[in-house]
């Protein structure tokens, strides 16, 4: 049986209508790969996270003022820099010998 599961934060991202339009789409989308076949078996669960119950970057959500803050900008920014600095590492390691990076 085949299980979509979709994951969200409770009362922050889609409304009643959204689900019931997202439960119907996802479903058409699997089964327009996989075939009518597997329409009767397919499950399509929402998820919702409460309230208090989440966190980005190690701080409790909902605070939408840190969201917009510098200090998680800066934290963003962090992050971006390490993984641009892997994959230039990365790039560099696959290079031939000689070769301009």
């Amino acid at each position: 049986m085949p299980i979509i599961n979709i994951k969200f934060i409770e009362g922050v991202v889609a409304t009643p209508e959204q689900k019931l339009e997202l439960i119907e789409k996802m479903t058409d989308t699997f089964v327009g790969v996989l075939g009518d076949v597997v329409r009767p078996f397919t499950y399509c669960i929402i998820d919702e996270t409460p309230v208090n119950q989440w966190g980005i970057a190690g701080v409790p959500m909902p605070d939408l003022e840190y969201l917009i803050s510098d200090k998680h900008a800066q934290v963003i920014e962090a992050s971006n820099k390490v993984m641009r600095d892997a994959i230039e590492q990365m790039s560099q390691a696959q290079a031939p010998e000689g070769a301009a990076v």
